[in-house]
């Protein structure tokens, strides 16, 4: 598919191995994996690349899920925010300057990372089935 689904994250290089319909895809299958009662968090770094941003939340939204935008922020930044709203999970996209590649960390409701052993894998498997069926009703953003 052109992503790498890691140990800790999902890893490409934005608008070439990670385009914008896999971030959508990646979006989706969190929406799916996630607990079903709660808002999504996502944050980014500042020099996220937005189209990745973007994406990824319009997958949430199509899936019915809230999105809590959190602005920009690191780790501690979602964590928190998982806490105070009381969300389903977390989205924390990064941007690493050194690979020149976008990073997609996943947190679950308690605001561990969600690994390969803890769902990641799981979620990988949606994205490559692809087998979406969009919401009756497309969720909506809330401003953190």
């Amino acid at each position: 598919m052109g992503i790498t689904f890691s140990t800790n994250d999902i890893r490409g290089r934005a608008d070439d191995t990670l385009t914008t319909e896999h971030a959508w895809n990646v979006g989706k299958a969190a929406a799916e994996w996630l607990p079903e009662q709660g808002s999504i968090v996502v944050v980014r770094s500042a020099d996220a690349n937005e189209s990745t941003v973007h994406a990824l939340i319009e997958g949430l939204l199509l899936q019915g899920r809230n999105v809590i935008d959190g602005g920009q922020g690191d780790q501690q930044a979602v964590v928190t925010a998982i806490g105070d709203k009381q969300a389903a999970g977390g989205v924390l996209i990064t941007h690493d300057q050194l690979q020149n590649i976008e990073i997609i960390t996943l947190f679950d409701a308690l605001g561990s990372t969600v690994t390969a052993e803890t769902g990641l894998a799981e979620i990988d498997q949606l994205v490559d089935a692809g087998n979406f069926i969009p919401a009756t009703e497309k969720g909506s953003i809330i401003q953190h």
